[in-house]
Order: structure tokens, then sequence, then C-alpha cells
């Protein structure tokens, strides 16, 4: 049986054809193919990340150069993807398109590892698909470079520019747009941006750390990868997560604002690697906190504050844990604990001192403040307050830089940035020292500094206080844009002729150094 059914089947199918006097038309495929030879294509490719790939292989059909036949181009579709080539829990695994012209030519984000880009040519009438890969290994050449923290469509986002002003020995300049989202499977930290910081609590990790008002993680400082949810930031984490500010300072704390309440780590005696967190809020009695906390203060406090509801400083002392008041009967220039008005803007600047633009119902002014020598007990903290309510744009003030080596503060409002001198009196004490170009409003303004000591006695950050950056926003195009000036450190003037421009950022939020070691 098992010869007899095949036999017989055989039998009626050829009979089946003998009696079959249809008549068919019949096509010949079109041949498309993909040929690398003569193009400069290699088999494999081994690049930093960042920089740009181009490869243009030959497309042809039915042996036809598709360039030399336009008509061609109609019949076929391109796309270009990339996607990881080993699996790896480290390694994001998305496929995400590229291209989709005949020639590649784009920047490669994707971070450290070994990629598959894939050439997909589709032959329209059929369907027919045809295939070519290209192995890509992917390094990492993040180094130092100015961070800049923005907005793009509500959430959070960052990119670094790098130059010879900012690290020494730079030949290649270099833009990095979109780091965060690109090293993290294309999404944005959640939620608008608060701060940006390379923290030197562990000096020898050296994580990066990103705030938005919805999240905070550390970031790889070469890759920009997620190494550190806020689930590991902190030892209990925050049910509710609403950052106002987050940042550093020189005695290798990390202080954070979340939900109205205080969280830090002290690195001082926890060693160079990432084995501390954030601790438990601090508790105390005290109103709305202004979005600041010092990053210059002396051993004897975790954090410095600002309640805006009573008008005050407040301190939380070195191992406390609890909010109050500082202890400074000092009144001669300002009561710490009642200055009688809101913080506006603070950041520090010459001699360490923390620089203040603070308002009441009728005025500006500038309050000039010294945690760096005060102590827990003994504190003059009060320096000087000056009068602002006559500087142009001071109601509408966006942004602070404080100068490192002169007496002087730069001040942003509209599309101009203001300079100035506190302790000059007469015209010179205020100029208008640069504006932004047409339709641009200034959104930050930082100058290059850092704020580590032993960073700024080495010389690891060149050209200190020397170089300013201005962060300006069009609303006509969405377009974010970084302007890098040098400036004379001892009286702050900039120099227009020296700008830099890069653009391409969301709403500018935040500036910041970030280092290697």
């Amino acid at each position: 049986m098992k010869t007899i059914i095949p036999l017989a089947i055989a039998l009626i199918a050829a009979a089946a054809c003998r009696d079959d006097k249809g008549n068919y038309d019949y096509v010949t495929l079109d041949v498309v193919t993909i040929d690398t030879a003569g193009t400069g294509i290699l088999p494999a490719y081994a690049i930093y990340r960042y920089d740009s790939l181009r490869l243009a292989p030959v497309v042809a059909v039915n042996g036809t150069r598709v360039e030399t036949d336009p008509a061609l181009e109609e019949i076929l579709d391109y796309h270009w993807t990339i996607y990881s080539a080993v699996t790896s829990a480290g390694i994001a695994s998305y496929i995400d398109t590229i291209g989709t012209r005949a020639a590649l030519d784009t920047v490669i984000t994707r971070p450290a590892g070994l990629w598959t880009i894939l050439f997909t040519v589709t032959h329209r009438p059929t369907g027919i698909k045809t295939f070519a890969r290209f192995p890509v290994q992917v390094d990492e050449i993040i180094s130092d470079g100015w961070m800049v923290l923005y907005e793009k469509e509500g959430d959070t986002d960052a990119g670094l520019i790098v130059n010879d002003r900012v690290k020494k020995g730079v030949v290649r300049e270099r833009l990095f747009l979109d780091l965060y989202s690109a090293s993290n499977e294309g999404q944005r930290l959640a939620g608008p941006p608060v701060n940006i910081l390379h923290s030197v609590a562990p000096l020898v990790t050296g994580e990066v750390l990103v705030a938005s008002a919805r999240d905070l993680v550390g970031v790889d400082k070469n890759s920009f990868s997620v190494t550190y949810p806020l689930e590991k930031l902190f030892w209990t984490p925050p049910v509710t997560r609403h950052v106002t500010y987050l940042g550093g300072n020189n005695t290798r704390r990390e202080i954070v604002i979340n939900n109205n309440q205080i969280h830090y780590a002290n690195y001082m005696s926890a060693g160079t690697s990432r084995v501390n967190a954030l601790g438990a809020a601090c508790t105390g009695n005290h109103g709305q906190l202004a979005p600041w906390l010092s990053s210059y203060y002396s051993a004897s406090f975790e954090a410095i504050a600002y309640d805006q509801t009573n008008r005050r400083f407040l301190q939380v002392a070195a191992n406390g844990v609890t909010v109050d008041t500082l202890n400074s009967s000092d009144k001669t220039a300002f009561d710490v604990n009642n200055t009688g008005m809101e913080m506006v803007l603070s950041d520090f600047g010459r001699s360490n001192y923390e620089y203040t633009i603070a308002r009441d119902a009728n005025s500006h002014a500038l309050l000039v403040s010294n945690f760096s020598t005060a102590t827990a007990t003994t504190a003059r903290v009060a320096i000087a307050k000056h009068d602002m309510s006559d500087c142009p744009g001071i109601s509408a003030v966006t942004s602070l830089a404080p100068g490192g080596l002169g007496e002087f503060i730069y001040y942003s409002a509209g599309d101009k940035l203001y300079l100035f001198k506190y302790n000059v009196t007469g015209a010179d004490r205020l100029a208008t020292a640069w504006t932004a170009p047409a339709g641009d409003v200034i959104t930050c303004v930082r100058l290059q500094r850092t704020y580590y000591p032993a960073f700024a006695a080495a010389g690891i950050l060149i050209n200190n206080y020397s170089v300013i950056y201005i962060a300006t926003w069009n609303d006509a195009t969405d377009t974010g844009t970084v302007h890098q000036i040098l400036v004379d450190p001892s009286n702050g003037a900039v120099d227009p002729a020296t700008a830099r421009v890069y653009t391409g950022f969301g709403r500018v939020k935040d500036m910041s150094w970030k280092w290697t070691m």
C-alpha cells in the first residue's frame, strides 16, 4: 500500500496536467540587489559613540543601478534600523529607525556595545524585501564637558558641549544632544527639569545626578545610562515624588528637597564610591522651602535652606536630622532669622559667599551671606545688603550668576544680560552686558566653575569663572541655544566676539560642569 498510493496520486496529477489547456501569463520578477563592492564600505565598523556613520551601498534593479535611473526610485522603499547584536540586561534592546534613504548618513547615539545596522530595500509592486547587515562596535568617548539640562515636550533631557574652553587638549569640538534619552531606550526623564549635578560625593564612581520635578536618577558619567533609579538613591524612597532642588556641596554632601522636605547624604567618611544614600526627611517646623540649598558651607552643617513663609535662613546641623534656625544674633547687614524678604534666586560666588536676590512688596535687594566659615553655635552670616530696586528688569529676573573674582553679579531678564557691581556707585554700577538675538529670551545663565574646591585648586577645571554660558529660548522655533562667551573675571566685561553658539536644545533650565578623572 505504501507504494501503490503515491503511484496512483502521481498518475492522477499527470492526467490532470495533460487535460489542463488553460492560458496563463507568467511575470518575470525584478531582481533587487545590494552591493558593497567598490563602495569603501568595511566588513565591520568600530566607532566612538556620537560619531557620524555613512554607508552608501549600490542598489540595483535587474542589474541597473538606481542612481542612474531615477524612475527606479518610484518602485523601492529604503529602511535603515539599528538593534543590539547581543542579549544583555545592560544593553538597550529596542529597534530604532535611523534612515529612510538609499544612503545612510547619521550620528550613532547608542551606548557602548556591539550593534547591527540592517538595511532593508522593499520592492513596492511585490512587497519582496532584500537585506544587508553591517556590524558596528560602539565605544564611549564622553569626557569633560558642559552639561545642559532642558525641557522637551514637558519632560527632561540633557546635552553636553565639549571644547578646549572646558577641557585641556581638546582638538575636536563635539556637541551631544538628547544625551539622556539616547542612552535610555529613547525615554526622557519624566516631568520638567530641575537640576543636573556631577556629584563629588562618591569621587571614584562620580555619578551624574539628574532631577526632574517627578523623578531623580543617577547616570553613569561615561554613558549617561541610568545606573541608580530613585529607589537606589535613598535608603527609604519617598512615596511622593516632587523634587524642587538637587545639589552638592564643597564638603561632599548630596542634598535634595523633595515634597518640601530636606534629604542629605554625607560622604566625608563614607568612602569614594556610592556606598551611601540619601537619608530620611529632616524633621522640624518650617514653611514653604525655596527651591534652593546652599552649595558652599562649613562642615558644621549638613544643609542650609531658606524658609519662604517665615523669611529666614535655616540649618541642619552636622549629623543632625532637624531643620532649625541659625544661631546668629548678628544683624549688622540683615537678620538671617527674619530677612523680611522672599528669596528669588541665589548662588555662591566671590569669597565662597552666597549671593541672594530677594524682594519684598516694595523693593529688591542683594543679600550677601557667609556660610563657609560659620559654625552651628556661632555664626557671623550676614555680610552685606545692597539695594537693587533701581536695577532694570529686576522684577522679571530669570537667572543669576555671581562673579568669582570681581565684586559683581550677572542677572538676566527678557533678552538682556545685566552686570551689577554691588560695591560701585554712580553710572558704572549698572550695565547691559549682552543682548540675545531677536526673538530669543534668556532662560539660564551660569559661569564656568565648580563647587568642589579641590578641583578648582588642582586646575582640573580650566578657565574658572572666565567663561559664561547664556541659554536662550525662541518660542517661534521651539529651540534652545547656548552661547559660550569669554568674560573678564575681574570686572565682568563680556566679549561678544568670542561667542561660540550651540543650538538644538529644548528650553534650558540648568547647566553645570561634567568632569573625568
